[in-house]
C-alpha cells in the first residue's frame, strides 16, 4: 500500500527550512536527519539531498571548498529525480542556486567567500493533493 504524501510540509520540515534559510546548516542537518531516518520510501532522498547541500554550505563557510563542492554536487544529484518540487519544497529553485554556487567554487584563483547574498534559500511551493 502506498501512503500519499502530506498535503503540506510538516512542522519539522518547516523548522528545517527556517534553519537552512537562516544559515544554521548544522541545526538543519540535525532536524532533517530525524525526518530522513523516519522515512522508509524513496522521498527520503529529498531530505538527504537538502541535508547534504546544507552541510556543503557549512563546509564552504569554514573554508573547505573541496568538501563543499563534493556535498553540493551529491545533494543536487539526490534532488534531481524529484524536480521541480517535492514535499512542498521548490527543488528546481534550489538546484539552480546550487549549480550557480558550483560555478563560483570552480572560479580560477579560488572561490570567493560564501556571502549572505550568495547563500541559496529553500522556498516552499504550493502543494496540490497527490503531489510529492
Amino acid at each position: 500500500m502506498t501512503v500519499p504524501p502530506p498535503s503540506s510540509p510538516s512542522p519539522t520540515l518547516l523548522a528545517a527550512v527556517r534553519q537552512f534559510n537562516e544559515g544554521e546548516y548544522f541545526r538543519c542537518h540535525e532536524t532533517l536527519e530525524v525526518l530522513w531516518q523516519d522515512e522508509p520510501g524513496p522521498i527520503r532522498a529529498v531530505y538527504q539531498g537538502v541535508l547534504q547541500i546544507g552541510i556543503g554550505l557549512l563546509h564552504w563557510q569554514r573554508g573547505n571548498h573541496r568538501g563543499a563542492r563534493i556535498l553540493l554536487v551529491r545533494g543536487d544529484e539526490l534532488l534531481r529525480p524529484f524536480l521541480p518540487a517535492a514535499l512542498g519544497l521548490d527543488l528546481a529553485g534550489l538546484s539552480a542556486a546550487v549549480a550557480s554556487l558550483i560555478e563560483h567554487l570552480d572560479t580560477p584563483g579560488g572561490p570567493p567567500p560564501l556571502s549572505d547574498d550568495r547563500r541559496p534559500c529553500l522556498s516552499l511551493t504550493a502543494v496540490t493533493p497527490g503531489a510529492g
